[in-house]
């Protein structure tokens, strides 16, 4: 009876860690794999040792625990350790974002031609206008960049990664607004309203990342959210794809409409 029990307990456990494992990113299954690995080893135990000496040598105060009081202590320091880091992190990838945004904005400025006499006038005031709907379209990505980053105080390897993704498509809109401003014409619209449509569609992805990863223990809250942000992105698409297509029958005005889902974003 009593193996029987161990053996049900010996299952049970296995089984635990069994869906424990499915829960773990990529990444922590890697390190799992690694620590695991190592574990086999003596070389582990010798480094455990040393860092627990040296850990001990910058903060005494744990010198009087008990073994199990001072591992505790030294997993939840480095847990607090770990988080000022990502902390740190998100704040450095938010000012690399700002700092693109920045001269992506002033490149789209410094594409304007001069005016060539009073002849050139008109091709200049439509270029300063290309300028402005491109100007309202990096602002508002740029708000809500913030919006979302404001969700979260720290940054996983995904969510860096689909960061630069985005900020990559972003650099993208000076020179499409230079192709407008240049040669308007049904291939300019077209590029335009395409990476446009790539940059929504990732910014939605990353804040799709961080809402999950903020919301980790709160199913209920996400899904409600999900549902919420499903509609959104469905409307936006659409709305986009219809600019899209009138801004490519009609290139010479058609464009201007591109501020419309910005404007509509910023205000409702």
């Amino acid at each position: 009876m009593i193996d029987d029990q161990n053996n049900i307990s010996s299952q049970e456990k296995s089984d635990i860690q069994h869906e424990d494992k499915k829960k773990l990113s990529i990444s922590e299954k890697r390190k799992l794999k690694y620590y695991q690995k190592m574990s086999e080893s003596n070389e582990l135990s010798e480094a455990r040792k040393e860092l627990e000496d040296e850990f001990l040598q910058s903060h005494p105060r744990f010198a009087q625990m008990s073994d199990e009081e001072r591992m505790y202590e030294m997993k939840k320091h480095a847990q607090e350790e770990d988080k000022i880091a990502k902390q740190k992190l998100r704040n450095h990838l938010e000012a690399f974002s700002d700092g693109i945004i920045a001269v992506i904005i002033t490149i789209m400025l410094l594409e304007i031609p001069m005016p060539n006499g009073t002849g050139g006038y008109w091709t200049f005031m439509s270029a300063v206008g290309i300028f402005l709907v491109s100007f309202i379209v990096v602002a508002n990505f740029w708000f809500n960049h913030h919006q979302t980053f404001a969700a979260t105080e720290e940054v996983t390897e995904s969510i860096i990664i689909q960061d630069f993704i985005f900020t990559g498509l972003l650099s993208l809109i000076p020179l499409l607004t230079k192709w407008a401003m240049v040669a308007p014409n049904a291939y300019s619209s077209l590029n335009y309203g395409i990476v446009l449509l790539l940059i929504l569609v990732q910014q939605e992805a990353l804040s799709y990342s961080i809402t999950k990863e903020r919301c980790k223990g709160k199913p209920k809250y996400f899904n409600f959210w999900r549902k919420i942000w499903m509609s959104r992105l469905s409307f936006t698409l659409i709305i986009n794809i219809i600019i899209t297509i009138i801004a490519v029958c009609f290139p010479l005005y058609g464009h201007w409409l591109f501020v419309v889902v910005p404007v509509f974003n910023f205000f409702f």
